[in-house]
Order: C-alpha cells, then structure tokens, then sequence
C-alpha cells in the first residue's frame, strides 16, 4: 500500500525467561492487519496462545473484504481455536489478549479484547481507543480506584476478559474515519504499564515508525522491562482515498471522531457480544407474581392489624 509506513516490535524483556507476546500483519488491497497477542496461563501455553491469535485473525482477515462482521468473526474463530486448546490438560488456564487494526482506507476498523492496547496520534494528540478489560481498570471505571491506585495495585495485572477463556468471545468494537498522517500504535501491557502517555505521544510525534517502535521497546526496558513488550505502529498515508464502504455510515456522521459500533448501529446486523450485554429485562412468571401479591396481602394485613390496635 503506497504511503503506509509501519513497524512491529516485541522483545521478551529483562524479567521473563520467554516472550509470550505475538505481533503479525498482512497487507492488503485496501490497507492491512495488524495484531499484538499477550498470552497467558504459563510459558508454554501463552506462547500458544497469542500465536494462534495473531494466526487466526490474519488468515481469516487477508482474503476477505473488510467489515466490522469481518473482524468480529476473525476474533470469534481465534477464541474458538484457543478454547479448544485449551481443554487440554497441559494447556489449562490458556488465554490472551488481542488487539487489532483493520485498515480500510480512508476507514480504520480496531476488534479489543483484554488489556492489550490501541492508541491513536492525531495532529499531535494521542488518546487511547481501547478500554482496558482487567480487574483494576473496571474498578477505575467505577470511581473506586484512581489510575495512581491502580498502577500498583496487586490485582493489576488480572484479566476479566481474554480469547480461550470461554466458548464465546466478549469483543470491543470501533471505528473511525482516518485523517491523513494519523499514527496508531497497538501494544502489549509491557510497554502501557511501564511508560506514560506523554512518553508514547512524545516518541510517536518525533520519530517515523520504524525507529518510534524501536525506541518504545527500548525505554520500556530501560524502565526495569518487568514484562513481555511488543509495540506496533502504523502511520497511514497522507493521501487517502474516497471512502464508500456501506457499514462506514456512522464513520462518515462522527467526521472522524472514534465510534463504539454495536448493534443497529450500521446496516448489517453485529452480533450481541460486540459490547457488553443489556441488562436483561426482569419477567415475572405466574408463580412469581402470585408470590408477590401474597406477600404484599400478608404485609397489609400486618399493618393493618397494627394500625386498629387500642
């Protein structure tokens, strides 16, 4: 793709014995894959793990015309593969992360699951797309952590939400349209959990692609490099063509804004699992309701037997 630089990095860091990051990418007609894959539930199978994540959404995106049904069914088919993995006894507690951009110029398309993440440097700002699916980050969310809290706290480092986990995938879904010259940079939690926001803005403003993910890797090692770190960052073209995808409605209607896609949101149909779930709706069958209605007869009795008391 003429005028798409980019650049993957990973690096097992100064503390782990293996790497069980995987980064990959494929190139396409219309722009490219990229994935990052932090892999858990021990060396081996982590390893497993985010390697087949990075496998199965590659090759299930790189002969397909991209859309967000695309992405979420390559994300579906890498949790379907890991889980099955992971039945195995030697491979119990399988899982991993995954995070992906899907370019589709003039559109960029991101599926997130876990706390790997996805950032976006536009005009000199970075801002984070993904939202963090871990025990910490729910409980920042809810106002009952600050991010200082958070960072040291002892349960930071666990997930609430990864592919092989369970037989169906919980996957994060946006979109955007592109403006020229946007930089985004995808990462494991080895390099967001160790450098600041500033510093991956300051890097990814400075330095083109090749040498910002070079760079990124090496500070996050220079800090301690307590964990696996893998960075990928993709600089799109500063021509971009015309859009015309029928799903990029909402994309055109935000003007490049980012856009959490869920169901109705587009013409064609999203599964439920996009985002987290509605609340289901409380129905009472007949028992229910009669149990209620005793109850409530038995209370005013109560009371009104209390009220005629002398």
């Amino acid at each position: 793709m003429s005028g798409l630089a980019f650049a993957l990095e990973t690096h097992p860091g100064l503390k782990r014995p293996k790497n069980e990051d995987a980064v990959g990418h494929a190139l396409t007609p219309w722009g490219g894959v990229f994935v990052v894959a932090d892999g858990m539930g021990g060396h081996r199978t982590g390893e497993v793990a985010a390697r087949l994540a990075v496998e199965m959404i590659l090759e299930n995106l790189r002969n397909v015309d991209p859309s967000p049904r695309a992405l979420l069914q390559a994300f579906e088919k890498a949790n379907e593969r890991i889980y099955q993995e992971a039945q195995r006894p030697e491979n119990r507690g399988m899982g991993t992360t995954a995070t992906c951009l899907l370019l589709d110029l003039p559109y960029a398309l991101i599926a997130h699951v876990g706390d790997s993440r996805a950032y976006l440097l536009r005009k000199g700002e970075l801002t984070l797309l993904t939202e963090d699916h871990s025990w910490v980050a729910e409980r920042v969310r809810q106002g009952l952590l600050s991010p200082e809290e958070a960072k040291t706290h002892r349960w930071r480092n666990v997930i609430t939400n990864a592919l092989g986990s369970f037989p169906q995938a919980r996957v994060d879904l946006m979109g955007l349209k592109l403006e020229p010259g946007d930089v985004f940079l995808l990462c494991s939690d080895g390099l967001s959990g160790v450098l600041e926001d500033r510093t991956l803005g300051e890097v990814l403003k400075s330095f083109p692609p090749e040498e910002a993910a070079r760079r990124l890797v090496a500070l996050a090692n220079e800090w301690g490099g307590p964990d696996n770190v893998s960075a990928i960052v993709v600089r799109v073209p500063e021509e971009l063509p015309q859009g015309g995808r029928p799903y990029a409605l909402p994309l055109e209607a935000a003007k490049g804004a980012p856009v959490r896609l869920k169901l109705g949101e587009e013409p064609e149909e999203l599964p439920t699992q996009v985002l987290e779930p509605k609340r289901p709706r409380v129905r009472l069958n007949w028992r229910d309701a009669l149990l209620v209605l005793l109850w409530v007869v038995v209370v005013a009795y109560i009371l009104l037997g209390y009220f005629k008391r002398p």
